[in-house]
């Protein structure tokens, strides 16, 4: 009965016609409306292709991996590349020719390759390549209501620190316009706001999380002083719109509605891939586009670099796809694939330094950032503890034992990081 209830997205997702066509090769997807659209418009321009069907799996991606039989996806795009490691050593995953990873060489070396340092060491294992690049992503984005910011006499976004971020927060707590809107239903909002405070601390235990199998010890200074930055945020009274119950139930696009429609906050912590919606609550309200403002993550303090963070999505072979299957990974992999994506609807960055294409004003300077950022993703990167049972569920918690003033800061840092350790242990 589980296995069959593991199977239902996938088979809801195909109709008959599709299931019966043996040389369809079928892609596992994680995104939605806008964006599976916006794929579907990537696919279309593909050429040559086998038969192609996308299968939407949204946050149940992991079904890819354990269903069977023609109704399993050949092609995964795997929204945690991190975990490309796990899925080789389970057997999952079907190496890809060498061919299609091009060298620095081909393109003058060094920095001149078309994909930054940290795709390689996450892609190859062995020294065989099992994952493509498709979208990279900056998890260090903020984006902000430049009218908003002025009226409130906030200074520049780009200056702030995380002290000055929570002192605005404590001045326009149970204001009609507060600091900051949150996302909490999405877990990974809450991971992306940990691991920035995190890398702004000390990059080095940001890295020793990242590069270690074994199990971790959560118990560092770094970890608590970016808990504790979160408390000292979301502790306020009154800090979020409607409060933390509320923003326990709001999703990503959501949040960016409360700042760029409703006027509710001045600022959100958002990816890139927020875009298409920012766009829509401009033509909603008849706003100009430069009434949108957007900037990096805030510094810990003045003596700490800031944190950029890269995420994305690669495309990966499950073990048991035919070759037409990397047919489609190999033209997914040129440089101007994702330029319909790209121009049509926005919220997309290009892993390829090769590909050329009309980014926003917003986005375009952010494309060619992204790409020299250093640090990867933590929670994609973690295995099953930057995960729903593990990070996500934690700092869930956190959330409601401090939101609002609910409860003291310190002991709840205590038990967040207890329950990081347990799940480690296995006895969580």
């Amino acid at each position: 009965m589980l296995r069959a209830g593991a199977l239902l997205p996938l088979l809801a997702a195909c109709t008959p016609d599709l299931l019966a066509g043996a040389n369809n090769v079928r892609i596992g997807v994680s995104w939605s409306g806008t964006e599976l659209d916006a794929f579907r418009a990537v696919l279309a321009e593909l050429q040559p292709t086998p038969g192609l069907e996308v299968v939407p799996l949204g946050d149940d991606i992991d079904t890819a991996f354990t269903a069977a039989g023609r109704s399993a996806p050949d092609i995964v795009m795997l929204p945690q590349a991190g975990r490309v490691r796990e899925l080789v050593e389970r057997k999952r995953l079907r190496p890809l020719a060498a061919s299609l990873w091009p060298t620095g060489d081909r393109y003058g070396g060094g920095d001149r390759s078309p994909y930054a340092p940290y795709w390689e060491r996450l892609l190859f294992q062995g020294g065989t390549l099992y994952g493509i690049p498709f979208k990279a992503s900056t998890k260090s984005m903020v984006w902000y209501d430049r009218d908003a910011v002025r009226r409130l006499g906030l200074g520049d976004p780009a200056a702030w620190t995380i002290g000055e971020w929570i002192e605005h927060t404590r001045e326009l707590a149970g204001g009609p316009t507060r600091m900051l809107a949150l996302a909490a239903a999405d877990g990974w909002v809450l991971t992306d706001l940990f691991e920035n405070m995190l890398l702004g601390e000390a990059p080095e235990d940001y890295l020793a999380l990242t590069a270690t199998t074994e199990r971790r010890n959560w118990e560092l200074d770094s970890v608590r002083a970016a808990l504790g930055h979160l408390g000292a945020l979301w502790s306020v009274p009154s800090a979020l719109p409607g409060g933390i119950g509320h923003a326990l139930t709001r999703q990503f696009p959501d949040a960016v509605r409360e700042v760029f429609d409703r006027g509710a906050a001045a600022v959100v912590v958002m990816p890139d891939f927020a875009e298409p919606v920012v766009r829509r609550c401009l033509t909603h309200t008849g706003r100009p586009p430069d009434s949108v403002g957007a900037t990096w993550f805030p510094r810990v303090r003045p003596d700490k670099p800031p944190p950029r963070i890269v995420g994305g999505d690669v495309a990966v072979v499950s073990a048991q796809a035919g070759s037409a299957a990397t047919e489609v990974v190999a033209a997914l992999a040129a440089p101007q694939a994702p330029v319909p994506w790209i121009d049509r609807y926005g919220g997309f960055l290009g892993p390829n330094r090769q590909t050329s294409a009309d980014y926003s004003t917003i986005l375009e300077p952010v494309a060619a950032r992204v790409r020299t950022h250093e640090y990867f993703d933590l929670s994609d990167r973690i295995g099953a503890v930057g995960g729903r049972e593990g990070l996500w569920r934690v700092l869930v918690e956190f959330l409601k034992e401090v939101g609002d003033g609910a409860g003291p800061v310190e002991p709840a840092i205590d038990r967040a990081v207890r329950a990081l350790n347990e799940f480690e242990s296995g006895r969580r």
